[in-house]
């Protein structure tokens, strides 16, 4: 076992090589652009769909959020596959 006073390794004990930067700012700029696009989503919904109001409260506050994250999840799931593609 590892000595504590020696300092904390890995949890398997094992040596890890540092790779390439993961691009961080990539994915948060594509949540980011999701996010606005939900907003003005939101503001176009509001100003010309002729849905009843409980219904367009509805898709507001419970379906844009939540399909606004499944996009930015897709989004981070490509970026994701191209950065590890590309080594």
């Amino acid at each position: 076992m590892d000595d504590p006073a020696q300092g904390a390794g890995t949890l398997a004990g094992r040596t890890e090589t540092e790779g390439r930067r993961y691009p961080h700012l990539v994915e948060k700029a594509c949540l980011l652009l999701t996010i606005i696009s939900a907003v003005f989503a939101a503001r176009w919904m509001w100003a010309e769909m002729d849905w009843a109001e409980p219904l367009l409260w509805f898709a507001t506050l419970c379906v844009l959020p939540i399909l606004t994250l499944i996009i930015a999840e897709g989004f981070a799931r490509i970026v994701q596959t191209v950065h590890s593609q590309s080594d």
